[in-house]
């Protein structure tokens, strides 16, 4: 039997991160006690350098093995997998999908910043989210120089679709004749032109 006396000493805490883009980030911290109880503390960061290490301030004097867990809300994730390292813990991530689904489960239809890092404060307890390993800022910029390009082709196929359906709508009877050809580009050399 545990002594009486003795005070219960954290053996965990899990941080709930609910990051913004240009709000302030609600962070739940939930300490679990070898007595069984828990205590659930919440702050709020501003999204600048200086919230950055006022975060890490905060999470470094938690006296536990800390995991946070946060949405992947744009890039602002790696920033704060970055503070939370820095203050000796470990990040993971969930996905937007499931964590909605779990705030359903728990909180009904009520829904704000401070509900949902508390929300993430219980993801393993129902999920196993992987630590997050950050990439090399080779393979981060790799990555955002993948999907620009996959933007950039989409929007000028989508250009080119709808110079083409302007040019139907403004030439029927161009489009019309060239119905059978099998042509794909606009009819422009000389030979059309000409009477």
């Amino acid at each position: 039997m545990q002594n009486q006396n003795k005070p219960a000493e954290i053996i965990r805490a899990v941080a709930g991160i609910d990051a913004a883009i240009t709000a302030r980030h609600h962070i739940a911290v939930r300490e679990f006690f070898d007595d069984g109880t828990e205590h659930l503390s919440r702050f709020t960061v501003d999204p600048t350098l200086a919230g950055l290490e006022r975060l890490s301030a905060r999470l470094a004097a938690v006296p536990a093995p800390l995991t946070a867990v946060v949405e992947p809300t744009s890039m602002t994730w790696l920033a704060l997998a970055l503070a939370v390292e820095r203050a000796g813990g470990q990040m993971e991530m969930i996905g937007a999908r499931h964590s909605s689904r779990l705030r359903g489960a728990i909180m009904g239809k009520n829904k704000s910043d401070v509900i949902d890092s508390e929300v993430l404060t219980h993801v393993g307890e129902i999920f196993d989210p992987p630590p997050l390993v950050l990439a090399s800022p080779g393979q981060l910029a790799l990555r955002r120089a993948v999907v620009r390009r996959a933007g950039a082709v989409i929007d000028g196929n989508r250009y080119w679709r709808r110079l083409l359906s302007l040019a139907r709508w403004a030439f029927p009877d161009v489009w019309t004749a060239f119905a059978g050809s099998g042509r794909q580009h606009w009819p422009c050399s000389a030979e059309y032109l000409m009477p």
